[in-house]
């Protein structure tokens, strides 16, 4: 039964996780990497930052999730961040398409509040509170 609902789950982020793989091109044909793993691909532009330019370096964020693609900068902070980008995957699979409009709308309402529309979101407050317990090797360092 499990088995099926993962499958569900995967079908219902289907349209989110087009996305993800469209914009998983662009890494790719710059020479990243794919793999499937635990439920997500996950795509990497480098194995680490120094494989990277200054362009990539200066991004405003390091990783991204779209359904159950996962687009990390290099492979080195995917797994840093990983256990936060997972939670939204799962994210992905209870709220399917829906979740780019709920993402959207809870970004705009604490912007409305003058509050952060990243920090304060509820969907990232969730992965970072999710992910916390599964990261140690980050708070140690």
């Amino acid at each position: 039964m499990k088995h099926w609902l993962e499958i569900v789950k995967l079908l219902w982020a289907s349209p989110c996780s087009a996305v993800g793989i469209l914009l998983a091109c662009i890494p790719l044909l710059a020479g990243g990497r794919a793999r499937w793993s635990s439920g997500a691909l996950e795509v990497t532009y480098r194995e680490n930052q120094a494989g990277c330019g200054k362009l990539v370096r200066k991004l405003p964020f390091r990783g991204i999730v779209f359904g159950h693609v996962i687009l990390a900068v290099t492979r080195e902070e995917l797994q840093i961040i990983g256990p936060h980008e997972r939670v939204h995957v799962q994210q992905y699979g209870r709220w399917g398409p829906l979740f780019f409009f709920a993402y959207g709308a809870s970004s705009l309402w604490q912007l409305i509040r003058g509050r952060s529309a990243y920090w304060d979101n509820h969907f990232e407050i969730q992965a970072r509170a999710l992910s916390a317990h599964a990261r140690p090797q980050e708070r140690a360092a």
